[in-house]
């Protein structure tokens, strides 16, 4: 059986890398060999990510938060009580990563961040990966809408 890997694509690693400087602070939701690579460049991560098997693989500061549906917008995201109040009030960049899709039902997971902006400071730069992917690409032009944006190919990046 081959073993699953996540991981952020070389050229995103390489975009943050080119675009911001080491010791900056992310948080990234979903977490992945990636994570490591970010860790290993230098950089602070925070992680908020569905799996027990990913959670605190690479560091501390993980909230482990299991996906729940909400019943009024329709859509499936990370569980809103597991991160009120937790999550870090500063940080330099927002990397949309998760949470993931394994089934049919909640494919469009990600989508799910747009009922609870609330939780983040919309106000630094975000990355959205995966926006080769519908439902990702979706939710970067929404996320987009009155900002800079330029798209990478498999990623998105807002200023």
């Amino acid at each position: 059986m081959q073993k699953v890997t996540w991981a952020l694509t070389a050229d995103t690693i390489k975009f943050i890398i080119d675009n911001f400087p080491k010791g900056s602070k992310i948080l990234e939701l979903g977490s992945g060999d990636g994570t490591k690579t970010l860790l290993d460049n230098g950089y602070s991560l925070f992680s908020v990510e569905q799996d027990p098997d990913w959670a605190f693989k690479y560091h501390d500061d993980y909230i482990l938060a299991p996906v729940k549906f909400n019943e009024t917008s329709k859509r499936w995201w990370f569980d809103p009580t597991y991160l009120d109040g937790k999550l870090p009030t500063e940080y330099d960049l927002l990397l949309i990563d998760g949470p993931t899709g394994h089934t049919p039902e909640y494919d469009d997971c990600r989508l799910g961040i747009l009922d609870h902006l609330e939780l983040f400071n919309m106000e630094v730069p975000l990355l959205v990966d995966d926006i080769d992917r519908p439902e990702e690409l979706e939710l970067f032009n929404i996320l987009s809408e009155g900002r800079e944006s330029s798209s990478h190919g498999r990623f998105g990046f807002i200023r």
